[in-house]
């Protein structure tokens, strides 16, 4: 008998866990006429500022617009130059990039060691800049020796959290309060997911929190008086609701994230299926758990023949792409190598034992 498809990562079942409470929010919802706004969004601004232990949070409408609204934002407070440079790992997805463009900034990627920025990274730039946006790729966090250089250097550092909801450091400190200001998505596949576009910026600085709600409320001081030039990027209640339904249950589910990363490490055993550094588990919710192939599309097809699904993250770089033909004629070798060859295995909360055993088989046997 041939066993069930294992698809890599199925949004039904793990939506369906909360269809009851999302059908009693839009019903709510529905009833109290407020489609802007309102009770839902302040509650999940408060409860999610609060789970991130921060003082500040704001709602928008994606993860893109959360880092370019803080970039804006601290152009307007003059805490960044028009035109500013901003430091940020080759290694992200191209969001990262396109946040920096959109707030009339300046892109200046590096290379990174193993996976992240570090502090090795940054004391061998000799290019300057202004300001530095750090990555939580793959749900790990940056690691405190990057916000330790940043403020020895009296550098603004942010951080594109989009995929770290809820991992925490050595000093039990959540992700989203360990930047200046950080830019969460709750884009349906992340560990906190919508069921639809949203994300949030969390921040302990008032000031910035101010300007932040202003930029992406169309840089309204009032209803009529405009002081900065802003965007439209609000989180619509129904979303604010849909998310409070799943707040709860997301470190739950980043446990289950982690025991199955861990049991990968243990058991998958073959020289053709690099890992990283089992370093690679700490201050981290396994949002994403990649392998390194030489030949990724003869793996894929191999595991896709037996029944498993896998991902890619992700195909090319943002220097190699042909949006940024101006960064096409840069080099990063470790970068390039880990777009190259990743490969993402199912790590999601709903798989069962026997799947992971099944998934582990599989790739030992390849």
């Amino acid at each position: 008998m041939t066993p069930p498809y294992t698809p890599y990562l199925d949004l039904k079942p793990l939506n369906d866990r909360f269809a009851q409470e999302d059908l009693v929010s839009f019903k709510e919802i529905h009833t109290s006429g407020r489609f802007i706004g309102g009770e839902y969004v302040d509650r999940f601004e408060k409860e999610f500022s609060t789970y991130c232990g921060t003082n500040h949070c704001i709602g928008t409408g994606n993860g893109l617009d959360a880092l370019t609204i803080i970039l804006k934002a601290d152009v307007a407070l003059g805490n960044l130059p028009q035109n500013a440079s901003i430091l940020v790992p080759a290694h992200t997805y191209i969001a990262t990039f396109l946040s920096i463009i959109h707030a009339g900034m300046q892109p200046v990627p590096v290379d990174v060691e193993e996976l992240t920025l570090t502090a090795g990274v940054l004391k061998n730039t000799t290019i300057s800049y202004d300001a530095i946006v750090a990555v939580d790729i793959y749900g790990k966090l940056v690691k405190d020796e990057v916000y330790a250089f940043a403020k020895d250097k009296s550098l603004p550092i942010y951080c594109d959290t989009a995929q770290s909801h809820g991992a925490v450091n050595n000093k039990g400190v959540k992700s989203g309060n360990l930047a200046r200001a950080s830019a969460f998505s709750f884009y349906p596949t992340k560990n906190l997911g919508a069921l639809g576009d949203a994300g949030a910026i969390t921040t302990n600085d008032f000031e910035l929190a101010a300007m932040c709600r202003k930029v992406a409320n169309y840089g309204r001081e009032s209803r009529f008086v405009n002081h900065v030039i802003g965007v439209n990027s609000r989180i619509d209640p129904l979303q604010a609701g849909f998310l409070l339904n799943r707040l709860p249950q997301l470190d739950v589910d980043n446990d289950r994230r982690v025991e199955i990363a861990s049991y990968y490490y243990q058991h998958i055993d073959n020289k053709k299926v690099k890992l990283l550094p089992v370093d690679f588990l700490n201050n981290c919710v396994s949002h994403v758990f990649p392998t390194y192939v030489d030949n990724r599309k003869v793996f894929m097809d191999y595991l896709d023949h037996i029944g498993i699904g896998t991902s890619i993250h992700y195909e090319i770089p943002p220097h190699q792409q042909v949006a940024f033909k101006e960064l096409n004629h840069l080099s990063f070798p470790v970068t390039e190598e880990l777009h190259r060859t990743e490969v993402s295995l199912p790590c999601h909360p709903l798989l069962s034992n026997g799947d992971v055993d099944r998934i582990i088989k599989a790739v030992n046997a390849y």
